[in-house]
């Protein structure tokens, strides 16, 4: 058995005192918990695509989201954090490890029930870094990295509690006859002549779990499967006599629906008394719905999904992979904005430096604590980000921003021509400068071929010709 494989299977076994290795281990490399000598609760919050606009406080007129506005007016609301890709696997898989796609394993959705693409044992998640510093761990809701009886199935990577979908394609069901509940299937009753409504399970899980007495701190992972489609909630109110096409109506509901349950998420915090010493972050796993049924993206123009941004899921234009985010601390993150630049791959070493545990080797991913606790001045930035959507021998689309000039570079298919956005002065990216900044554009190209690590399952090769933009 390979070291990091037996660790792992030590660690999630108990055959590993843990607890105490890894304290010794982190007073060894001089990391402690910055903060305090009681380590906080950890909520993390994950919509499936919704989109930057689609929330009030990011200036959303028709989709009401009272909870999620009051949170980011308590909060701090991140107006230029990026998802981990532009579709979900990937993006999940970023916030897991650590890693963005340029170095991670997993560049692209998974490839039907089988899923090659699964979290493999030598990867170290942040449920695992967690327990590392004695966190208790449940996850709620879409996993989508790894089904059961594999490498990536959550109760082997870290997950001490476990109910939901274990594929991102079972999630694509709203009345799933069956979940899993860690290494078993849940039977699901019946309800009105259909399948129970799997949001609603999910919020019922999370409300129970944060009423039990929890004798350590706790890091509860909520990924919603919220507002992806099919559009079929129990309910379309409170937009019911609305005179919007019906599919709108149950998409506003939707994501009416999961604001309520957050709202109520927040209150039982506050009920429990865990609201001052419980980090909440809200996010979202990538831009707003694409080809989910006719007329959907008439829909993300009706709604204004995007705000500003150009694109939607699948793009690497902002509107695809910049997300709406907030993270809420009462006492300890003061409320406003910041244009700080993070990502998906971020949230692992921000995690690991605010419990006092040592980030893995191998992830570039830089903490942003600092920003969270307003010190502006100790914040490292990134030099560039990547992102990629990869079709196998079709080739696939890149992104890379270059954080510090805050220019965008988008290429179809390696031999394709790169285009460029200055984000500075063109938010919206209507505008191509690549022919006015040829030096940038072959510059970023370049970084681009370097950043990348090599993929057998993903080779990204071939001119992408039916997936080109109009600019």
């Amino acid at each position: 058995m390979k070291r990091r494989s037996f660790l792992k299977h030590c660690m999630l076994t108990g055959g590993l005192a843990l607890t105490g290795s890894s304290c010794a281990l982190s007073k060894a490399k001089g990391t402690k918990n910055i903060l305090s000598n009681e380590k906080p609760n950890i909520i993390y919050i994950l919509a499936d695509d919704l989109g930057y606009g689609d929330v009030g406080f990011q200036g959303q007129k028709k989709i009401l989201t009272p909870s999620l506005d009051k949170m980011a007016s308590e909060g701090l609301v991140f107006t230029q954090h990026y998802a981990g890709s532009t579709v979900c696997g990937p993006s999940r898989a970023c916030l897991f490890t650590g890693m963005s796609q340029a170095v991670g394993y997993i560049k692209n959705n998974p490839s039907g029930s089988w899923q090659r693409e699964n979290l493999r044992d030598e990867d170290v998640t942040i449920f695992e870094k967690l327990k590392e510093a004695d966190y208790k761990t449940a996850c709620f809701g879409k996993w989508g990295l790894g089904p059961q009886g594999k490498s990536g199935f959550p109760t082997r990577q870290g997950v001490d509690e476990f109910v939901g979908y274990d594929i991102h394609t079972a999630a694509h069901n709203y009345y799933p006859e069956k979940l899993c509940a860690n290494d078993r299937k849940m039977e699901l009753k019946q309800e009105k002549n259909n399948w129970t409504y799997s949001h609603n399970i999910f919020t019922k899980k999370a409300l129970a779990y944060l009423k039990r007495k929890h004798e350590k701190p706790f890091f509860l992972y909520l990924p919603y499967t919220i507002p992806h489609g099919p559009f079929n909630p129990p309910s379309k109110e409170p937009y019911e006599s609305k005179k919007w096409k019906d599919w709108y109506k149950k998409y506003a509901a939707m994501v009416t629906l999961m604001d309520t349950d957050i709202g109520r998420l927040f209150k039982v915090l506050k009920q429990q008394g865990l609201d001052k010493n419980t980090l909440v972050i809200f996010s979202s796993d990538n831009g707003p719905q694409s080809s989910y049924g006719k007329g959907v993206n008439d829909m993300t123009k009706f709604f204004n999904s995007s705000g500003p941004l150009r694109g939607i899921k699948r793009d690497m234009f902002e509107g695809g992979i910049r997300v709406p985010t907030i993270a809420w601390w009462p006492g300890k993150i003061k409320a406003g904005k910041t244009g700080h630049v993070s990502a998906f791959h971020d949230v692992m070493p921000t995690f690991c430096e605010l419990v006092g545990v040592k980030a893995p080797d191998g992830i570039d991913g830089i903490s942003f604590l600092p920003t969270l606790l307003g010190k502006n001045a100790a914040q490292k930035k990134h030099d560039f980000l990547y992102w990629e959507f990869v079709r196998g021998e079709l080739g696939g689309r890149q992104g890379l921003l270059d954080v510090k000039r805050n220019i965008k570079a988008i290429r179809y298919g390696r031999f394709d021509r790169v285009r460029l956005y200055d984000l500075n002065k063109d938010l919206g990216e209507k505008n191509n400068i690549a022919d006015t900044h040829p030096e940038i554009a072959k510059e970023l190209g370049k970084k681009m071929d370097t950043m990348r690590g090599p993929s057998e399952l993903w080779p990204i090769s071939m001119h992408d010709k039916g997936w080109m933009p109009i600019d």
